[in-house]
Parts: C-alpha cells; structure tokens; sequence
C-alpha cells in the first residue's frame, strides 16, 4: 500500500467499476492480521456514495498515533459521519510496530462517531513502510 499524506476521496459512481475494484484490491491485498474478503465489500458496487479517507497518524507532542488519528477525524476530516449507513475501517501498522492493546480503544471511539445501527466491517493490516505510525482507511458509503 503506498503511503501518502491524508487525504479524502469520493469515488466517481457514474461507470466507476475500475474505481470500485481498485479500492477493493487496496484492501483485500493488505497483509493482515484480521483480514475484510472481497465477499465483505462486493456490497460497494451498488452504493451511490462511496468515500474513501486515508488518515496517517501524526502525532503532536504527548499525543499517541490513535489519538491523532481520531483528533484528525473530528477536527479536519470534514466527514459528515451521519449520513453514512455502512463502512469500513482498516487499521494498518509496520509489524516492527503493531497496534498496541491501549490503541485499540480508539478503534472503538472511532466507530463511536457514526450512529447506532451503522454496518461496520474492520480489519488490522500491516505495511512496513508505515514504521512508527498509523494507516487508518475508512471507507463510508450509503
């Protein structure tokens, strides 16, 4: 997976099948440790709006690579989180690197941003490019 800065993305629906595969070769070629099968994402053919956002930890001083992770969603992320109806997050991390026990409750307050009864499907990857820090993709759609 190539590493790049943060960036937010809303696929073009109109003949976008070559876009919807490659997000779905994005994911599903992920080494992984918890793994999403393309059977868990098949679903995003028929969605009339995918978002994709790649969000790299940058931590500030006394800040943990999940806490800038969720700071960057809720401060500048621009994501409206209730009008989405199903997503995906993969957490990715260097294996050097993995995600850590304490980390893994911003999963949870990262999934705690959209409302009850929204679909979630998640997986852990690793990339060893990423070194110190944090890939989060999160891919929403309705």
């Amino acid at each position: 997976m190539e590493q790049t800065v943060n960036e937010t993305r809303f696929l073009n629906l109109r003949g976008s099948k070559p876009e919807i595969d490659e997000l779905i070769q994005q994911i599903v070629e992920q080494a992984t440790l918890v793994r999403l099968d393309k059977s868990d994402l098949i679903y995003l053919y028929k969605e009339q709006v995918v978002l994709k956002r790649r969000i790299n930890s940058f931590p500030r001083t006394n800040e943990s690579r999940m806490e800038s992770i969720l700071r960057e969603l809720t401060e500048y992320a621009s994501i409206d989180f209730g009008c989405y109806n199903k997503v995906v997050l993969l957490v990715s991390t260097s294996q050097k690197h993995p995600l850590l026990m304490e980390e893994l409750r911003y999963i949870h307050d990262v999934i705690k941003l959209f409302p009850n009864g929204v679909e979630i499907r998640w997986g852990m990857g690793y990339d060893n490019s990423l070194d110190e820090k944090v890939l989060l993709m999160l891919v929403c759609s309705c």
